[in-house]
């Protein structure tokens, strides 16, 4: 007995002693070019064999019996290391950096490194083929309406690198915000939180109505109030968009990337079989994917598949560097994890979005991370406060929850830090006066307290007619007035020595901010100012300088006196309508004269009164709105819009009778790697006898900057209807085809193509001199001579390349048809300058 006890006691000590002298390597293994995570490294102590493996954030623990040796760090489709331990300093983690292989990834991996990838009696891809044809079938969104709670945290902060912290000149100024510095998320940097958002909602996924999302409830701290907070939202919500790896397409902003079980993918992706993972029930088989082509703008990652028979998605890991041209990511990691419902169905569980935007290659860059966690259960549902999908419902309802019940997991420290530490950013004086500053950079507006200068744009500018255009205006801001706003401006030219106003009242009628969707309000203005001939139908604002700059001849304007009042709505559901009533005269400018339907004679001015209306349906549209504008994020719903006016002889002035209606319809079609198309379709009809200033004058672009909503080798007052169809069709490549040429790919230019046509009628009962306003009377050049489209569609096409330093796009533009019509233009070039992914 004596001896058993003794013998025990000597095990319990020689184990103590063991255990004590162990040594605990803790670390992370990062991958070089991405500088983000690698999962499944192995990390071995080649002396003792004891091994350990990274889990899914790179992180890794190894213990070993002391500080000697060789540790060997390898993982598929990276060079393998090794490393002294010696070297190690007890206690402190490491973090290790991985590059990819520069060899094939079949000569690392495949049995046969010199034999031929095919997909011909290639088990992986028969076995990808299975999954593919599964994958409609095991999506639980492809079958009964799904309800999940919804829970988002959106992150975004600023990087540094770690060597440059001490001389940052934003830490010297706001100390505070060391104590906040993340310096593990992104290995070799230092965060500083900007902006910490958390959303809690249900999300309705319907076969017949798409997603619906519920806002229950918003936590947020940020520093873009100075400039926009909605629309910030939308943008971001664009960049880490829904996205799901059981869709054909994967969403990352405004392009659409090839899912590896996509039905296709196979001719575009490699597959190799990795490994069994017998840890898990039901077993899973771990699949690397590649692109074929190194140049496609594709995904590489893993795809983890269950064994069960039912070949269903339960995990996928994708990447995607910077050699993909996606415009300022230097990075990007997503990985999804998906449940199985009740049905055996899967749906996304959890997803993480890693995006490094390496704005500055040498400096601060900006890093984002997006987690997403779905869960069924409905009695959490219940739970949260009861739901108002409208958006101002959605503005007033967004810290009425217990965020620390609710969170399915915890904030960490730095988290927790992130909400007082932007809080205190925006209460420093020198950063608020940093901010204003971007708001005038963003908006064009300038001023503070109860009224604003702008926009600034188009204080000068310059035309034939006017000569040199001075306009100094501005509007008053919401600390005089959120539901009120006056606007307006005046404007000088100095040859036609003219006088020009815009006076303007908008009142909100919902109690927002007479800008901010969704909009209900109504308007009065006055304005006496100039105009481009056919410009009203143009939609864009040619008080520009940079616009000023035209090809041609431009002698030939229109003085316009307006009085206008319209009443503006807009509905939840991305339904909006406007109503109004203008009167106007018109009056020539310039070199131009009004004939009558003789020769012999001319009009001084032209008067009318109308109704006009507005009718438009942009579903599931996503906007960002900023100070003063409004643009749409494009994705891929159609938008819809029917616009109507209506003259009215004898009331109060109106010389004509007349009905003008447009029909529009435009629709981004996404296709993977190839691109996408934007497709626009519109139409018009007009009734009643007018002279041409009141015919619909077709959209015609005399400037040299491409615009893809006119015609860019028209000339102004070239052509006119009463009937009209045209079809307008952009494609752009992406870099789908530059990217495979070895000197161009490293440009990241991309590729554009387009068509416009345009068909056009006239009523004999409008048409002078057998189809042509022309006079013989006149002084020459003072009457335009317009063209009906008797003769077939006017066509023209272009080609260009875009991405130029990232935001130029430069277009060689050809006409087609009506070639012997005077003062034509056969080829031109247009520019265009925009920032996009």
């Amino acid at each position: 007995m004596n001896f058993m006890r003794n013998y025990l006691v000597f095990l319990f000590l020689f184990a103590i002693s063991f255990l004590s002298a162990q040594e605990l390597i803790t670390g992370k293994v990062v991958d070089a070019s991405s500088g983000l995570a690698i999962r499944g490294v192995t990390v071995k102590h080649m002396q003792s064999g004891i091994a350990s493996s990274t889990d899914q954030s790179g992180n890794f623990n190894l213990q070993i019996s002391a500080l000697t040796g060789t540790l060997s760090i390898s993982s598929v489709g990276y060079t393998s290391q090794t490393m002294p331990v010696s070297q190690l300093t007890p206690g402190k983690s490491i973090t290790i950096i991985l590059s990819e292989y520069s060899q094939n990834l079949e000569e690392v991996v495949i049995n046969a490194p010199k034999k031929r990838y095919r997909n011909k009696n290639n088990p992986t891809v028969d076995f990808i083929k299975k999954v593919i044809e599964k994958r409609d079938e095991n999506n639980a969104l492809k079958g009964a309406d799904q309800v999940f709670s919804e829970y988002e945290k959106l992150s975004m902060s600023l990087g540094i690198l770690n060597e440059k912290t001490a001389d940052s000149r934003l830490l010297k100024k706001f100390t505070f915000l060391k104590a906040g510095l993340d310096t593990v998320k992104l290995p070799g940097r230092s965060l500083i939180p900007i902006y910490m958002n958390e959303k809690l909602g249900a999300r309705t996924i319907s076969n017949s109505q798409g997603s619906l999302y519920t806002l229950r409830g918003e936590n947020q701290s940020r520093v873009d109030q100075f400039i926009d907070e909605d629309g910030v939202d939308e943008y971001l919500n664009k960049i880490y968009g829904l996205s799901d790896v059981y869709e054909n397409d994967v969403a990352i902003g405004n392009r659409r990337f090839l899912s590896p079980i996509a039905t296709f993918a196979p001719s575009f992706y490699k597959y190799y079989n990795m490994d069994t993972i017998s840890e898990t029930l039901p077993k899973q088989l771990k699949i690397r994917f590649v692109p074929r082509n190194a140049q496609d703008a594709l995904f590489s990652g893993y795809l983890y598949i269950d064994l069960d028979g039912s070949y269903a998605l339960r995990k996928a890991e994708l990447t995607l560097s910077d050699a993909t041209n996606i415009n300022w990511v230097k990075s990007l990691q997503m990985d999804f994890d998906y449940s199985k419902n009740r049905n055996s169905k899967y749906f996304l569980n959890k997803s993480v979005t890693k995006i490094d935007l390496g704005l500055f290659q040498k400096g601060m860059n900006l890093f984002g991370e997006k987690v997403l966690i779905r869960t069924l259960d409905e009695q959490a549902q219940l739970a949260l406060p009861p739901s108002d999908n409208s958006e101002l419902a959605k503005r007033k309802n967004r810290t009425n929850v217990n965020w620390d019940l609710v969170r399915p997991v915890k904030l960490s420290t730095l988290e927790s830090n992130a909400f007082r530490n932007i809080d205190s950013l925006k209460n420093s004086r020198s950063f608020r006066n940093l901010m204003s500053v971007g708001a005038i950079v963003t908006s064009g507006y300038i001023g503070k307290g109860l009224f604003e200068i702008g926009p600034i744009p188009s204080f000068y500018s310059f035309n034939p007619v006017e000569g040199n255009r001075f306009k100094f205006g501005g509007n008053t801001t919401d600390e005089f007035s959120k539901r009120l706003v006056f606007e307006g401006y005046g404007a000088y030219g100095s040859k036609d020595q003219k006088f020009k106003y815009n006076l303007g009242a908008i009142y909100s009628l919902n109690g927002e901010s007479v800008y901010k969707y969704p909009v209900s309000s109504i308007a009065v203005r006055t304005t006496r100012d100039i105009r481009v001939p056919g410009q009203d139908l143009n939609f864009l604002d040619n008080d520009n300088f940079l616009l000023s700059f035209r090809r041609g001849i431009n002698d030939r304007m229109i003085y316009f006196n307006k009085t206008q009042v319209e009443l503006h709505h807009e509905f939840d559901n991305h339904i909006s309508f406007k109503l109004g009533f203008k009167k106007e005269t018109l009056t020539p400018g310039g070199k131009l004269m009004f004939p009558l339907n003789t020769n012999e004679s001319h009009m001084d001015n032209i008067s009318t009164v109308a109704l006009t209306g507005v009718f438009r349906w942009a579903p599931g549209e996503k906007i960002y709105q900023g100070k003063r504008f409004r643009r749409i994020i494009n994705t891929g719903k159609p938008i819809f819009s029917l616009s109507a006016e209506v003259g009215i002889k004898g009331l109060i002035g109106g010389q004509y009778d007349y009905q003008r209606f447009i029909f529009a319809a435009n629709k981004r079609i996404f296709m993977s790697q190839l691109g996408f198309s934007d497709v626009v379709f519109e139409s018009g009809i007009q009734f009643g006898k007018v002279p041409y200033p009141l015919m619909m004058i077709h959209r015609a672009n005399q400037t040299y900057a491409y615009q893809a909503n006119s015609f860019n080798l028209m000339n102004t007052l070239e052509f006119m209807s009463d009937r009209y169809s045209s079809l307008q069709f952009q494609h752009g490549f992406n870099g789908f085809i530059l990217n495979k040429v070895p000197l161009l790919k490293k440009l990241d230019l991309r590729e554009w193509l387009s068509l416009k046509v345009l068909y056009g009628h006239v009523n004999p009962e409008n048409r002078m001199n057998n189809g042509e306003f022309g006079t013989s009377n006149f002084t020459p050049g003072s009457t335009p001579t317009l063209f009906g489209l008797n003769r077939g569609p006017y066509v023209e096409g272009s080609v260009g390349l875009g991405n130029i330093f990232k935001i130029l796009r430069i277009d060689v533009v050809k006409r087609f048809t009506y070639l012997d019509n005077p003062s034509v233009s056969k080829w031109g070039i247009r520019a265009k300058i925009g920032i996009d992914f």
